[in-house]
C-alpha cells in the first residue's frame, strides 16, 4: 500500500483512528508498569539502587541486542501482524508478572520477565512508527503525529495516576495485571487495520545483517537525521529513561517521603504537559521556526530537571511538578517534530530500517545510562547522581544547534523521500 495522496481529515480516516486508539490505550497501561515494575522492585524485593539499575538495564538491553534485525523483521513482514502479536506476546508476560511476583517474588525472575517485555516493545514500537507513513499522505504526518502525542500525553498523565492508586491499593505485582489488558485491548484494534501492507522490502538473497546495515547508514549519513540521533542517544543516557531514571523512584520514596499515589500523580504531571506541548507544537514551529523549536526542545528537559536535587519532603510535590511537567512539555515539542522529519525524509520501504537504525541507537544508551546511575546512587549518593543527570542532559542540545537541523524554518522546506521500489533502495544504499 502506498501512503495516501489526497489529504482527508483525520477523524474521518477509520485506519488512523484504529491505530491512534490502539496506541493510546497501550500508553495508558504501559505507564501503569512505569510506576509499578519499579515500585515492586523498591516496595517487594526491598532492590536498592544498583538493583534498580540494573532492572533498567535488562528492560532497554533489547534494543541494543535485536534493534537492528528488527527494522528488517519489521520491513520483512506485515507491519499490522507484528503489532498484534506483540501485542499479545506483552499481555502473556505482563498476565504472568503478577502471580509470579506476589507468589514468589524474585529479582531474577523480574528481570527475565522485564527483558521478554523488552525484546517484544522494540518489534512493537518499530512496527508502530513504521505503519504511520502508510495511512497518511506526507503533508499530514506531522499532523498525525501530533494526535498520536496528545491524546498518548494525556494517557500517560491517567496511566501513573491510576498505577500510583493501584500499587496502593492492591499491591504493585497486581497492578501489572491493568497494563496486560491494554494491550489485549490494542491487538484487538490492530486487527482491524485493512491488511494492505507493501510488500516486503529486504532483497532475496541478503542476510539480515548486511540489510540492517544499510538502514544504519542511511540513517548515520543523512545530514538531518545524525544530529537527531545523537541528540537523543545524548539525552536518554543521562535523563528520565537513563541515569535518572534509575534513582528517580528511591528518591522519592525514601528521601522525599511520597507515597505510591502521590509520586504516581506527580509522575503524571509531565504526561499532563505533554498534552499542552503537543497541541501547541505547530503554533511553535510558526512562530519560532522548526530549528529553533527543536533546539529550545532539546534543551529545556535538562534545565528543568535541575529543580530535582533541591526538593526536600516539603517542597518535593511542587517541585518535582514543576521540574518534570516542564520537561514533559519540551519532550512533546521534539518529538513531534522529530519524528515528523524522520518519516518526511525516508522512503516507506526503509521505514523499518530507519526507526529500528535510530531505535538501536537512541535506546542503546539506556542500559548503560541506567547502570551508570545505579552505580552513582550507590556511591554518591541520589542527590548528586540527580545533578549530574541534569547537567549531562543539558549537552544534549550541542548536535542539533550545531547542524543544519537548527536553521530549518519548516520541516516542508525538506524535499519528501520518493517511496523507493526494492532495486532503487538497495543500490543507494550499497
Amino acid at each position: 500500500m502506498r501512503a495516501p495522496t489526497a489529504a482527508s481529515p483525520l477523524r474521518r480516516n477509520r485506519e488512523f483512528r484504529l491505530l491512534w486508539s490502539a496506541y493510546t490505550i497501550t500508553t495508558v497501561g504501559s505507564q501503569i508498569s512505569v510506576i509499578a515494575v519499579p515500585l515492586t522492585a523498591v516496595l517487594v524485593l526491598g532492590a536498592g539502587a544498583f538493583e534498580l539499575g540494573l532492572l533498567m538495564s535488562v528492560q532497554y538491553l533489547p534494543f541494543l541486542l535485536i534493534g537492528l534485525p528488527a527494522g528488517v523483521w519489521v520491513d520483512r513482514y506485515r507491519r499490522r501482524d507484528v503489532m498484534m502479536l506483540t501485542d499479545v506476546g506483552r499481555a502473556a508476560i505482563l498476565g504472568l508478572a503478577a502471580p509470579l511476583m506476589w507468589f514468589c517474588p524474585s529479582l531474577v525472575i523480574l528481570l527475565l520477565l522485564v527483558f521478554a517485555l523488552g525484546a517484544l516493545t522494540v518489534l512493537g514500537d518499530v512496527a508502530h512508527q513504521s505503519v504511520l507513513p502508510e495511512l497518511l499522505p506526507v503533508s499530514q504526518l506531522t499532523a498525525g503525529n501530533s494526535a498520536l502525542t496528545a491524546s498518548s500525553s494525556a494517557a500517560q498523565f491517567a496511566g501513573p495516576s491510576v498505577g500510583g492508586l493501584l500499587v496502593q491499593a492492591v499491591s504493585a505485582p497486581l497492578a501489572l495485571l491493568a497494563d496486560s489488558l491494554s494491550f489485549l485491548i490494542s491487538a484487538v484494534l490492530v486487527r482491524q487495520l485493512s491488511d494492505s501492507d507493501p510488500e516486503p522490502a529486504v532483497l532475496d538473497g541478503k542476510s539480515t545483517w548486511s540489510t540492517s546495515l544499510k538502514g544504519l547508514r542511511l540513517v548515520w549519513n543523512h545530514p538531518l537525521l545524525r544530529p537527531i540521533v545523537l541528540c537523543t542517544a545524548i539525552a536518554n543516557f543521562f535523563d528520565l529513561f537513563g541515569m535518572l531514571q534509575a534513582v528517580l523512584v528511591l528518591f522519592a520514596v525514601h528521601e522525599l517521603e511520597l507515597s505510591p499515589a502521590i509520586f504516581g500523580a506527580v509522575i503524571g504531571s509531565a504526561s499532563l504537559a505533554m498534552v499542552a506541548g503537543s497541541v501547541l507544537t505547530p503554533v511553535l514551529v510558526r512562530r519560532l521556526g522548526f530549528g529553533t523549536s527543536l533546539v529550545l526542545a532539546a534543551l529545556l528537559p535538562g534545565v528543568s530537571l535541575l529543580l530535582l536535587p533541591l526538593a526536600t519532603p516539603s517542597s518535593a510535590v511542587p517541585l518535582l511538578v514543576a521540574s518534570l511537567a516542564t520537561s514533559g512539555f519540551a519532550v512533546a515539542v521534539y518529538n513531534i517534530n522529530q519524528v515528523s522529519l524522520r518519516q518526511r525524509v525516508t522512503p516507506l520501504t526503509m521505514q523499518g530500517r530507519m526507526n529500528a537504525s535510530i531505535r538501536f541507537i537512541v535506546w542503546g544508551t539506556i542500559p548503560a545510562g541506567t547502570l551508570v546511575g545505579g552505580l552513582l546512587g550507590e556511591t554518591v549518593g541520589l542527590r548528586l547522581t540527580l545533578l549530574l543527570a541534569a547537567l549531562g542532559s543539558v549537552t544534549s542540545v550541542l548536535p542539533i544547534a550545531l547542524s543544519p537541523v537548527r536553521t530549518l524554518h519548516s520541516v516542508d522546506e525538506v524535499p519528501a523521500a520518493p517511496d523507493m521500489e526494492k532495486d532503487q533502495v538497495d543500490s543507494s544504499l550499497s
